[in-house]
């Protein structure tokens, strides 16, 4: 049995011939429509014939006429496809440039204030150290004898220049890590040895709110490749960030656990917590999940974005894991020395 193949007709491209020969003028309306009508009997019987042929077949056109005035109508449609892609490639590259416009002003604005900590935080630490100096002079009685309640008052006053002191030096290493990736210097040192040292300042400086820092190493000590001074600041936030949003007489875990190729450092809360569709916000730099005047905690908001990028420094992750009014779990890896002492 021979199998019939089906040609298909050029008109099936123009789907209103008819409409366009009528405007043409070249056949009438009533003959458009008796024209639809024998084509739509037709189809009822199951027989699908191009409304051209059934104009050619009813001698309302011939065959030459209906071939050009397809062709007409391909062309037509083929000049407005190109011009279309003409407009739109034309609004791609007016958009492109608008957005490249934009990001070069973000950046300038990123530049403008960077520069702007940058010179500020160098500018208040020249006052700051001489405010240090005299402060250091009077506390020792360099100056002369004090009583009882000077003593306290420039006490307070030296814990607040060391806290000012500490926010300079953030906003100092934030504005170099905007720069560039944060400059690490790997050495071998005793992540815990380094860990015990900051507990023991955190427990001398948070004694009015009785937080009880635990140390739970699975050894002696745990030596590890990488900056020293950056992870001990890392650490240092950490535990800082415990203690500031716990309540008193809290508990604030600090775990060190040895894997076959790194050893885990875990700083653990049972703080305030953090909602789980907000975690990601604590590292975006000057933000504050509480942003309120009333807000009880200080800070610029600067402390963990400068943590991820030391850890992140170090190829390694800085994780976070949290429960509101529950507590939080804070977390990361180094390279492991295989070398215990």
């Amino acid at each position: 049995m021979a199998s019939s193949k089906k040609i298909v007709s050029p008109e099936i491209l123009v789907p209103r011939i008819g409409e366009y020969l009528v405007q043409k003028k070249i056949i009438t309306l009533p003959e458009l429509n008796k024209a639809l009508f024998i084509q739509l009997e037709k189809a009822k019987e199951g027989e699908e014939i191009p409304l051209g042929k059934i104009m050619v077949e009813m001698k309302l056109i011939d065959q030459e006429t209906l071939d050009e005035a397809i062709t007409e109508q391909l062309i037509r449609f083929r000049d407005a496809l190109e011009q279309s892609n003409q407009q739109l490639e034309q609004r791609v590259q007016q958009r492109t440039a608008e957005l490249q416009d934009a990001l070069n002003k973000i950046n300038e604005l990123n530049q403008l204030k960077n520069n702007f900590i940058s010179n500020i935080s160098h500018e208040l630490r020249t006052p700051l150290t001489h405010i240090k100096g005299y402060l250091d002079l009077m506390i020792s009685n360099d100056l002369g004898p004090l009583s009882e309640d000077q003593n306290q008052v420039l006490e307070i006053m030296g814990k607040a220049t060391n806290r000012l002191e500490r926010l300079i030096e953030d906003l100092i290493m934030f504005t170099f890590a905007e720069h560039e990736q944060v400059l690490i210097i790997p050495s071998e040192f005793d992540l815990v040895a380094v860990t015990q040292e900051i507990t023991t300042h955190f427990q001398t400086t948070y004694v009015q709110k009785q937080i009880t820092l635990n140390v739970y190493p699975e050894t002696k000590s745990a030596f590890v490749f990488a900056d020293q001074k950056k992870i001990a600041w890392v650490i240092n936030q950490l535990i800082d960030n415990a203690i500031k949003f716990s309540k008193k007489e809290a508990n604030v875990d600090i775990s060190i656990l040895l894997k076959q190729d790194t050893v885990t450092l875990k700083v653990k809360d049972d703080g305030i917590g953090i909602q789980k569709e907000r975690i990601h916000e604590i590292f975006e730099p000057f933000h504050q999940l509480d942003s309120s005047s009333t807000r009880k905690v200080g800070g610029v908001g600067l402390g963990l974005a400068l943590a991820k990028k030391i850890i992140d420094s170090h190829g390694a992750t800085l994780n976070v894991d949290s429960n509101l009014d529950v507590g939080s779990i804070f977390d990361f890896s180094l390279k492991r020395l295989k070398k215990l002492k």
